[in-house]
């Protein structure tokens, strides 16, 4: 983000008509355009980014990003003008009191762009409202498939449409993507301050006659994380948007025509209309769920939790350096031993490499290195494929056989069905059920190349595939018998919690924050700001949990949290009358002002709704009816700053562990444990979370993230296991498992 921010102010303002215009995107009904999508992968227990059984490439160390999707953007209504009778009609209403003509864009993910099958089958449908002259995000709704019937996810809604920043707009809540910078924002070099005294940065990139390319620096209002859109005039979307975690490019017609040749036998997602508007008539209202009430501030605090049902439940997080998906838990013998020895020293040497790799800075010696961790990484492949490859051989040719509850080789050696691992034992299953391509038993030869690491980090792990898994589906709490081509097999408790977390290692979620990987990167990117907004926000406003890594150091633990009791202890002290800030202040207010009525009031709020904040006092005598003399005799009883408030918070919040064995059950509430961080609130006159600061630099969350979903097979560039698909595992163990 540095080198972008530098690049971009190599540019020079200059002046030239339409300069001081405000940015306006450009769409009409019936406009489509394309939106090409990557996402930072950071919840992932590894250091090393996944590869395929037949990669030749070295993989990254340390972060890395997922494959492009292509959404497609419909323009399917304009100029809507929702009469009283609409449910759309809260979202039109203005702070003046007059109606706001929305627009509507549909958002798609076609088939013939884009290859990851999971989303395909998913067949998300986003529907995005605006304010039509505003550009500006007011509502958002998605569905999708899931288990053979769509879904809706929870809608919400910003209805303080009055201001420059749209927490909606300036938020990721949806898949897709959503990133628009606040309203107000001009074609020129210029740093304004919006109504909640944050700053956004615009840098002129080039400019040539009438066609304008600015930079647009503004924050994330949730996660506080520094976002740039860039803008080119005539566009309908920003021409390209990153933060630490995300890129958005919009695509050409060449690009667009290029990915359509390539697919050119891929079938066209079927459009289909949804009722989006009884969906956003129980939107959630994200200013109000992401702010301190005046109940909080004048009761002190709050106690909350999530919703019984929700509760996610306690589990093992499976560590990468023991393998026990593969070897098995509890001192198991099952068929993966038999190339454990082989295969350690091959792991062990591309652990330490992987470490060396990390420290080197590019140049000769580092090439040298990856070729060494190449030529290692293709020797494990041909040892993994070899012996997982003969057990399929071994099972069709005879030489392998099932039965009397024991796996027996021609050559002497036998196995008990019952104790094989969780992994060794549903690559059995599927391959009695006759699913034998691709070959089921590379479930766990791709567990041994890509999560099993004998020499690697003690805290690498499985831990964020068992927090999403523990949140999106019930506790398994009984033993699942599957039966096929006369073998009986049996899952326990933990065999089932162990492929649920292995089939979860890639959710969609939502991110907030950015990974600590090493020295120099922010240890509190998560602010106290944001960590406040997502407390409230998820646990008490809709009753989930969430996750968090609970250090804020390279290593990385991922519990969900599931409840929280905050204390709250106001430190503004009383400074007599405020000036009002006009800015934000309601009509009634503002005409109660000296030499201002009601019409005046309007006015401004009618000039502040269609440029954005004042910036100074003096800007006031450019609304009809105030005069200079006006605005100086003012000063003092009206302001443009924000009135700070502040609050000393401590918040101790309860998450589910996985440090218990992997059998066990919970009781009436999950195995849990407590952290509890200090930090300083900063919010505005309302109740508005501004910033905040955390009482100690190193004891508080790293990132946080929400698991929504859990697509039924790995898709492209995910860290998940391709060979356990989740949609076969919930058909072999039936009730054993249930999506929540």
């Amino acid at each position: 983000m540095t080198l972008l921010f530098l690049s971009a102010l190599s540019g020079c303002s200059r002046d030239y008509p339409g300069t001081e215009d405000h940015i306006r995107l450009e769409w009409k009904e019936g406009d489509a355009f394309y939106l090409s999508t990557r996402e930072l992968k950071v919840a992932d227990h590894t250091e090393v980014g996944a590869v395929t059984l037949d990669a030749v490439d070295v993989p990254d160390f340390g972060a890395y990003w997922g494959d492009a999707v292509v959404w497609t953007y419909q323009v399917i209504e304009t100029k809507l003008t929702p009469g009283k009778s609409d449910e759309l009609y809260p979202l039109a209403v203005r702070s003046s009191g007059e109606i706001a003509e929305l627009s509507v864009i549909r958002a798609t993910v076609e088939a013939d762009l884009n290859d990851d099958e999971a989303l395909i089958a998913a067949d998300p449908v986003v529907y995005l409202v605006f304010h039509e002259d505003r550009d500006r995000l007011v509502g958002t709704v998605s569905f999708w498939t899931a288990d053979g019937e769509r879904v809706e996810q929870r809608s919400y809604a910003t209805l303080k449409s009055g201001r420059s920043r749209s927490p909606l707009s300036q938020t990721r809540l949806s898949l897709a993507p959503t990133y628009l910078a606040p309203f107000s924002a001009r074609w020129l070099a210029e740093e304004r301050t919006l109504e909640d005294g944050s700053l956004m940065t615009t840098v002129e990139a080039k400019s040539d006659g009438r066609d304008a390319i600015v930079d647009v620096f503004y924050d994330d209002t949730m996660s506080g994380e520094l976002v740039v859109s860039r803008y080119q005039e005539g566009q309908p979307w920003p021409t390209w948007t990153m933060s630490d975690s995300l890129e958005v490019v919009l695509l050409d017609a060449a690009a667009v025509d290029d990915r359509r040749s390539r697919r050119a036998f891929a079938a066209r997602s079927a459009e289909a209309d949804y009722d989006y508007r009884a969906a956003l008539s129980t939107a959630i209202d994200i200013d109000d769920a992401t702010a301190l009430s005046a109940d909080d501030i004048a009761g002190e605090g709050y106690a909350t939790e999530v919703y019984e049902e929700y509760r996610p439940w306690a589990g093992s997080w499976w560590p990468l350096k023991s393998g026990e998906l593969v070897f098995g838990y509890d001192n198991r013998d099952t068929i993966s031993d038999r190339i454990r020895s082989e295969i350690d020293p091959i792991k062990k040497d591309m652990d330490a490499l992987s470490e060396t790799i990390r420290g080197l800075d590019d140049g000769d010696e580092k090439d040298a290195k990856r070729s060494e961790y190449s030529d290692k990484q293709r020797a494990l492949v041909d040892a993994l494929v070899a012996f997982y490859g003969g057990i399929l051989e071994d099972l069709d040719g005879g030489q392998l056989t099932v039965g009397g509850g024991s796996l027996t080789h021609t050559d002497g050696w036998s196995y008990d069905l019952e104790t094989l691992s969780p992994m060794d034992k549903m690559a059995l299953a599927l391959y009695l059920d006759g699913e034998t391509s691709p070959n089921p038993f590379y479930m766990p030869a791709w567990e041994i190349l890509n999560s099993y690491n004998p020499g690697g980090g003690s805290w690498w792990g499985h831990c964020n595939g068992w927090a999403a898994a523990a949140i999106l589906t019930n506790e398994p709490r009984s033993p699942v018998d599957f039966t096929a081509d006369g073998t009986a097999l049996t899952f326990t408790t933990g065999d089932i919690k162990g492929l649920l977390t292995e089939s979860h290692y890639s959710t969609w979620s939502n991110f907030y924050g950015a990974r600590y990987y090493k020295e120099g990167d922010d240890l509190s990117d998560l602010s106290p700001a944001a960590f406040q907004r997502l407390i409230n926000f998820y646990i008490r406003e809709q009753g989930v949990p969430l996750v968090f890594d609970t250090t804020a150091d390279d290593a990385v633990w991922n519990f969900p949290a599931w409840a929280a009791e905050v204390i709250i202890e106001e430190l503004t002290e009383a400074d007599g009358e405020a000036p009002v800030n006009v800015n934000t202040a309601a009509a009634e207010v503002l005409s109660a002002l000296p030499m201002l009525d009601e019409a005046t009031a309007a006015a401004i709020i009618e000039r502040r709704e269609q440029y954005g904040p004042f910036q100074t006092i003096a800007e006031l005598s450019e609304v009809n009816g105030i005069s200079d003399d006006d605005a100086s005799a003012l000063r003092g009883q009206v302001t443009v700053d924000v009135r700070r408030r502040s609050f000393a918070v401590l918040a101790e919040v309860t998450f589910t562990t996985d440090s218990v064995d992997a059998t066990h059950i919970d009781g009436a509430t999950p195995e849990s444990f407590t952290e509890m961080w200090g930090y300083t609130l900063y919010t505005d006159e309302d109740g508005q979370i501004l910033e905040g600061v955390w009482d100690d630099d190193y004891e508080h969350p790293d990132f946080a993230w929400v698991p929504y979903a859990n697509p039924n097979s790995a898709g492209s560039g995910s860290s998940e296991n391709p060979y356990l698909p989740y949609d076969a595992l919930l058909e072999i163990l039936g009730d054993g498992v249930e999506r929540r």
